[in-house]
């Protein structure tokens, strides 16, 4: 395992140790398109839409559980997944179409913009660095049982916390650790968003009880509910469970075998090695990147088999902590 360099001055970002790429190469990787991520919009809200009508005409027959899964599975991946890449500002070459895409796709996600980029941005830099990196869930040092998982693997506590933080940014209040990873000329434009969002919220809610409307719930609340279950499946194969404060991304990040359909709404993040190795690539370029780069990766697995070693390294550390605590896992 790499030396944990938390107090390293400057601070390296965690990379792939030994995986260089030629300068020329990997611009030829970064270049953007406005093409590319449009047809992939165009054909993810189409189908995404045509699986919401399954969805309906299902209604009253047992045909209901499987188009609400498909319908809702697609669309939390597709939500998620654009939010990121758009949060990157690697989705569109055009600045105002990736991020008028950014607003579209955060607010079908749930997570004001602003947040969503800065929190992710630290993610970027201090990759599962407990009490370092934003993003960061729980650890490997402390016992976490079934339910705290569950409450995440449901998205539960995500959008607990979602609703939590834009209430608190609504009012101007912010944590010390938020002031940490904004720029201070960003708080206010932070607020401002997390006012809208709120009042999007609110509004939602008061049009569909004067109109005494189910529409909301049945179209947005209950799919997006089912599919965020699939949705942190896969996110929870990025990095539970890895190593931590290592700065070798190999120890604390899993890519897991791409499959074409998922990867339509997941745009690509099955490659998430390749994706922290090299932030800057979008979507469309990460499996040319991996080919570059594969023969020094762990090999993939598949998003189940991972998550039930995720389960299995949870319920063995629950029973005993100190055994292993900070052990490398096996690669993944």
């Amino acid at each position: 395992m790499s030396k944990p360099a938390i107090d390293a001055d400057p601070w390296v970002p965690p990379s792939l140790e030994g995986v260089q790429i030629e300068r020329k190469k990997l611009k030829g990787f970064m270049r953007r398109s406005d093409t590319i991520p449009l047809i992939r919009l165009l054909l993810s809200v189409l189908s995404i839409s045509f699986y919401g009508w399954l969805y309906y005409i299902s209604w009253g027959t047992i045909w209901v559980v499987p188009t609400v899964i498909l319908f809702g599975g697609t669309m939390s991946l597709f939500a998620y997944s654009l939010s990121h890449e758009c949060a990157h500002g690697t989705a569109f070459k055009s600045r105002w179409l990736n991020e008028t895409v950014f607003w579209f796709s955060s607010t079908l996600f749930g997570q004001e913009p602003l947040y969503r980029r800065y929190s992710h941005a630290e993610h970027h830099t201090y990759t599962w660095f407990w009490e370092k990196d934003a993003q960061m869930p729980f650890t490997i040092r402390q016992k976490v049982n079934l339910l705290t998982y569950l409450r995440w693997y449901t998205s539960l506590e995500y959008h607990y916390l979602f609703i939590k933080i834009a209430l608190l940014h609504a009012f101007g209040r912010f944590s010390a650790r938020t002031r940490e990873f904004t720029p201070e000329t960003e708080l206010w434009p932070m607020q401002r968003n997390s006012m809208i969002f709120v009042g999007i919220w609110v509004v939602a809610a008061a049009v569909s009880v004067y109109f005494q409307s189910m529409a909301l719930v049945w179209f947005y609340v209950i799919p997006k509910i089912v599919g965020d279950m699939i949705n942190m499946t896969y996110v929870g194969t990025q990095h539970f469970e890895m190593a931590e404060d290592d700065l070798n991304l190999a120890h604390t990040t899993r890519s897991i075998k791409p499959n074409w359909f998922i990867d339509l709404y997941y745009w690509n993040m099955s490659y998430h090695i390749e994706h922290h190795f090299a932030p800057t690539v979008p979507f469309h370029a990460l499996p040319k990147l991996n080919e570059e780069i594969k023969d020094k990766l762990p090999e993939p697995q598949g998003a189940i088999p991972i998550t039930i070693d995720v389960y299995k390294a949870m319920r063995n550390r629950h029973l005993s902590i100190e055994k292993d605590a900070l052990e490398m896992p096996t690669s993944h």
